[in-house]
């Protein structure tokens, strides 16, 4: 009885994954959530509907997030005006955050995912990792890995719609 009970949790939670899964391909709705600013204000993913975001996952412990942060950082600021781009940082601490980007001078909107939440919903295994939204809300390419500028300018041009 014991293991039929287990099996049916297993099932369940299996399913849950599976669907959150499909929930996140490319020309479905991204996932909402919730999250503080820089400034302590809170700020919901769907708040900036109406301009295409980039969600970017990374860690200041990860080769490849460090190698590929300047050009999310140089992209923020170049296309300010047509995209948002949110760094998502995956639960470290504020101080250790905070003193990797002043000592590389990188400037970003950085969500602080201290208990994984975020990342859960998005079912970040690998990173960095980087959605492209656009207004509506719609997932328009995933990249799970490192943009090359290449790849990052496809990307960004193809969901600008340019």
């Amino acid at each position: 009885m014991k293991r039929i009970h287990i099996l049916c949790i297993l099932f369940f939670v299996g399913s849950v994954v599976s669907i959150q899964a499909q929930e996140l391909r490319v020309g479905k709705t991204a996932p909402d959530f919730t999250f503080t600013t820089a400034e302590g204000k809170s700020r919901t993913l769907s708040s900036y509907r109406g301009k295409p975001v980039a969600l970017h996952f990374w860690a200041t412990w990860c080769g490849p997030c460090i190698r590929e942060l300047p050009l999310i950082a140089s992209l923020s600021t170049a296309k300010a005006q047509d995209l948002t781009v949110l760094a998502v940082n995956c639960a470290e601490p504020d101080q250790t955050v905070s003193s990797f980007l002043a000592k590389r001078q990188l400037k970003l909107n950085v969500i602080m995912d201290r208990d994984y939440a975020i990342s859960r919903l998005y079912a970040i295994d690998a990173i960095p990792q980087t959605y492209m939204i656009d207004a509506e809300g719609i997932i328009r390419s995933i990249q799970v890995g490192a943009y090359t500028q290449r790849g990052l300018n496809r990307d960004v041009s193809a969901l600008l719609g340019g």
